[in-house]
């Protein structure tokens, strides 16, 4: 891989990838007849989001909410950040575009209204922590985030205990989820650990929490889950009675995936392990199967939960949603507790993806959050843990699939779906971005585990 191009200079544009079914499988490795086109888009993506001044504007057609690459948020400035964090921690002639993002982020942090995993003073945060490369760097930087991190996890924390305390059901999944609730930021706080006690200790509370929040709550008279959300949800099964999101984004399997993750990282805290048992067994009950094998709905509306009759939808195949980031959550519960009856059920879940028809996994972009980027790295995470897992070849596909779909006429290099939008835009950010594109597919050419850790985002570690 070549490094950042100097002003004036134009980035290398992919020859073309070959087309997957072009390729010689290699389950142990790379698909041989692609590794070459591959690298060729790592390459041209590497060198195009680097200048702030390409990143930076939003073009006309674009919609004025997509978040600019100058704020704090992982799918803005930060996200840039952890992409050249990871570059970085490969090619030190990175490592300064990484810095050059984080002061950008930075610049823009007192402007931030939200403060979770992925927006505000957690998300600089936590590409900060990506981009170390010695004890101590950044460390005047992350003791000041970190005081903003503490704050609003302590926020969430009142909150949420005086919820469960009154015995309602919440009112969104924001408090508890990955991307603005208590599971992703106690993701970054495990990222914290030895180093922070004030960070260990928080995290031991959000722990604690989820023990309490998977105990029944009453509304009118039934029982619910304590996570059972009235926010609608943008999927069919919704009859708007609320819902138990059962999405790795915003619904239980984060909560599981941080109890694994802190478990195997040797931070317990009393209850922890039948808490984890608590949301597998669930997430095993709630499981459906058709021809192909084992799938989760995106959430559970009253109906479904009262009375479960007949199949249950199923999601579309993604990190958001759907089976790849449960089985992640799953498979991760599994290695932690040693209960292989929940990495079977994640191998064969897994697998059932790819037996189904294309059209049936609903990838209709590259990014990391519903698209092809987000299948990609999932299906090489849960391979990587589990050698009975048979998916190696799949990963090939994957990875020539998304690389085969770089377009060197767009600004960067794909174009995303926006659900809010329903339409096709640039976009160059981490989460539903060309950014994350691209560590999906260099991870996928350096190895499943990334040196900096920016899939923690994700709960995938």
């Amino acid at each position: 891989m070549n490094g950042p191009e100097s002003p004036g200079t134009s980035a290398p544009e992919p020859s073309g990838a070959a087309a997957p079914d072009a390729a010689v499988a290699d389950a142990a490795g790379p698909y041989a007849a692609g590794a070459d086109a591959i690298d060729a888009v790592i390459d041209a993506l590497a060198q195009r989001l680097a200048d702030p001044a390409r990143t930076l504007v939003r073009g006309r057609d674009e919609p004025a909410d997509r978040p600019s690459a100058a704020d704090s948020a992982l799918n803005g400035g930060a996200g840039l950040a952890l992409l050249y964090a990871e570059l970085g921690h490969h090619q030190r002639e990175f490592r300064p575009v990484a810095h050059r993002y984080l002061a950008l982020a930075g610049r823009s942090l007192p402007a931030a209204t939200r403060h979770g995993l992925f927006a505000g003073a957690p998300a600089l945060a936590f590409a900060a922590v990506c981009a170390m490369h010695r004890d101590g760097e950044y460390a005047k930087l992350l003791g000041d985030l970190d005081a903003s991190v503490h704050r609003a996890v302590r926020g969430h924390l009142d909150a949420e205990r005086a919820r469960l305390r009154s015995g309602a059901v919440a009112r969104h999944y924001l408090r508890y989820d990955v991307v603005s609730g208590l599971a992703g930021l106690g993701r970054y706080l495990l990222r914290r650990c030895p180093a922070s006690a004030e960070s260990e200790s928080l995290l031991r509370e959000i722990l604690a929490y989820f023990g309490e929040l998977v105990r029944p709550v009453e509304q009118g008279g039934r029982a619910l889950p304590g996570w059972w959300s009235q926010e609608r949800t943008p999927y069919d099964n919704d009859d708007g009675t609320g819902h138990a999101n059962l999405g790795l984004a915003h619904g239980i399997p984060g909560p599981l995936a941080l109890l694994a993750s802190s478990w195997r990282a040797g931070v317990r805290t009393s209850g922890q392990s039948e808490t984890v048992e608590a949301i597998a067994a669930f997430l095993t009950e709630w499981s459906d199967a058709d021809e192909y094998g084992p799938y989760w709905p995106s959430s559970l509306n009253l109906r479904q939960y009262q009375r479960r009759s007949g199949p249950l939808p199923r999601a579309r195949a993604a990190w958001c949603y759907g089976a790849p980031g449960v089985s992640r959550a799953l498979q991760l519960a599994g290695l932690a507790l040693g209960r292989t009856d929940w990495t079977e059920l994640a191998r064969a879940a897994a697998r059932a993806v790819f037996r189904r028809p294309e059209p049936d996994l609903g990838l209709r972009d590259s990014c990391l959050c519903h698209g092809c980027a987000g299948l990609l790295h999932l299906t090489g995470r849960l391979a990587a843990d589990d050698p009975h897992c048979g998916l190696g070849a799949e990963t090939g596909r994957l990875a020539l699939r998304t690389a085969a779909a770089f377009d060197p006429e767009l600004p960067f290099g794909y174009r995303q779906f926006s659900n809010a939008q329903g339409a096709f835009h640039d976009d160059p950010g981490f989460l539903t971005g060309s950014a994350g594109v691209a560590l999906a597919l260099h991870a996928y050419r350096n190895g499943p585990r990334p040196a900096s850790g920016w899939d923690s985002a994700l709960l995938l570690d």
